[in-house]
């Protein structure tokens, strides 16, 4: 057929998923909870389950996806009770999902991946179809967020599905365009310590693309809709009309909100054109190394953005760490990448080359932390770009006035440059989100043979830990505090772990969150492939 659609050329062998997590397939899911068995201890205290989410299945039929954040979305759950742990997962079942397994072919269109094109359709009725939102997928396979004692699975699309975490069912699929003036949605939303959800998203009008940011208040009943009260707090004009900076989380201080428009753009008339054509939204993304990236900074309450325009160098970022105010500053804490390559990287047919040529890959998803400080006390009058306007105590990053007036933010890294990784950042949320704080968590990867690890970061010496084991691949670590918790790390890290070896096995791990050391961790081995997972949620509810 001359219109290809899926990479079906593309094999996945045992090999490359050892490399690879994000290229294996669950074909037969675990939705019954097995026990684990347990090495070394699980921490009596520790009541609750960790929830995960990510793709699931990269095959259907003969048609394989091409991106990893094309797989049909694969919930994970183990829940530790009493010094035992179990672990359980199943498909979300999206209307993607339900089209494709009918079919079984790829007739929804991903991010990376072209759907097969309905052959019932004319080219008029295509043309159409871009103003039915119902064409848009939604396989929510980034997130699952906690809303008050509403569990929710999302991606970055208009559409969101509460699931049932004890028995992780699909539920209800939410379309919070119907809510709000939103067309897309972060699946990193952050919440105040009253449970207030903000989020971004944004939205397209003739008057051309904004920015909202969304705040919801948690339901008081689980069978409230909580978006049913959601509203915009602030919208923000997109610097060109026809293409909107792509972004993927935002940052949350006490009293502000951090948006950073990047130079890595969705043009909106390339979209137009692809959705009518059917192809890939990958392809509508655009990386322009010309643009500076602008910081926005909204006050919470009022919805007011600070009048100082905040410039840098160009970057992409994917995941902010945390953010905070400190002495008239603001101080925001980033995983940083150069360029937009990072997102072909993801490809599968990248993917797929890991072992023959691991530093190629090691190249594109090259990442470093980035600290910028912007000073909020200052006044455009005296235009000396001589003066560094950072007056914090011990800071390494600068900032100065431009000619224009704006000021330009230089960066204090916090990790090297090197072709190493620091990515899927964690922290102590409950306690320290929007505060000083000293220490994140996140995944690493030695060069050559790109091994996950996981480490700690001191951001005030710069001191690194690390936890890494041969064979083995830790997900994105969670931090659970300590009930009796006195200082910042006192508390544990959870992390799914995998098996190059053996793709049906699968382990919790947990690790002190002060030394790195392991406690203990639950192994499991299921009837088919585990998958990596992306993000999640560790809840006491369940």
């Amino acid at each position: 057929m001359a219109e290809a659609h899926a990479t079906t050329e593309m094999m996945h062998t045992a090999e490359a998923s050892n490399f690879a997590p994000f290229l294996r397939s669950c074909k037969k899911e675990c939705s019954e909870p097995v026990e684990g068995k347990i090495t070394g201890e699980i921490p009596r205290w520790l009541r609750g389950s960790l929830l995960r989410n990510g793709g699931g299945l990269l095959e259907i039929g003969t048609d394989k996806f091409n991106h990893a954040f094309d797989s049909m979305a694969l919930m994970h759950r183990f829940r530790v009770r009493d010094g035992h742990v179990t672990y359980m997962n199943r498909f979300l079942h999206s209307n993607a999902y339900k089209r494709n397994m009918s079919a079984n072919r790829i007739v929804v269109t991903e991010f990376g991946t072209r759907g097969f094109p309905d052959p019932c359709k004319t080219i008029f009725q295509r043309f159409m179809s871009k103003f039915i939102i119902e064409d848009f997928t939604d396989n929510d396979l980034l997130n699952i967020i906690q809303l008050g004692d509403q569990f929710y699975v999302c991606s970055e699309t208009n559409f969101i599905h509460r699931v049932d975490p004890e028995k992780l069912e699909t539920m209800d699929r939410v379309d919070l365009s119907k809510y709000l003036a939103i067309n897309t949605a972060t699946a990193h939303p952050h919440f105040d310590r009253d449970g207030t959800y903000y989020n971004m998203g944004s939205g397209f009008s003739l008057c051309g693309p904004t920015y909202n940011i969304v705040k919801t208040s948690p339901a008081s009943d689980v069978n409230v809709n909580p978006f049913e009260t959601a509203s915009i707090v602030c919208s923000i004009p997109a610097r060109y009309r026809f293409k909107p900076s792509y972004y993927h989380s935002f940052g949350m201080t006490e009293n502000y909100l951090v948006f950073v428009e990047q130079p890595f753009f969705v043009s909106i008339r390339h979209l137009l054109w692809l959705h009518i054509k059917g192809d890939a939204y990958i392809d509508a993304l655009e990386w322009n190394p010309k643009l500076k990236v602008y910081f926005h900074i909204i006050n919470k309450q009022t919805g007011e953005r600070l009048p100082v325009i905040y410039t840098t160098s160009p970057f992409l970022v994917f995941h902010h760490i945390n953010a905070y105010e400190d002495s008239g500053h603001l101080v925001v804490d980033m995983c940083c990448y150069n360029d937009g390559e990072v997102v072909k990287g993801l490809c599968v047919a990248e993917l797929g080359k890991i072992k023959e040529d691991p530093y190629h890959l090691a190249e594109l998803t090259r990442c470093q932390v980035r600290r910028y400080v912007l000073p909020m006390d200052v006044s455009s009058q005296d235009l000396d770009r001589s003066q560094n306007l950072v007056k914090l105590p011990g800071s390494e990053a600068t900032a100065h006035f431009e000619q224009d007036g704006s000021v330009f933010c230089q960066y204090e890294a916090l990790t090297e440059a090197g072709p190493g990784h620091a990515e899927m950042p964690g922290i102590n949320y409950a306690k320290y989100n929007g505060r000083k704080y000293r220490f994140f968590y996140a995944l690493g990867r030695k060069v050559p043979n790109l091994e996950t690890y996981m480490m700690k970061i001191n951001t005030e010496t710069k001191e690194i830990e690390i936890w890494s084991e041969e064979k083995r691949i830790p997900s994105e670590p969670v931090f659970v505090a300590n009930p009796n918790a006195v200082e910042e790390d006192d508390g544990i890290l959870l992390s799914s772990l995998l098996h190059e070896e053996s793709e049906k096995k699968v382990a919790l791990l947990i690790l002190d969150a002060k030394t790195m050391k392991e406690l203990g961790r639950a192994e499991f081995e299921t009837e088919s492939s585990v998958p990596g997972c992306l993000h999640g949620v560790f809840t006491h509810l369940l």
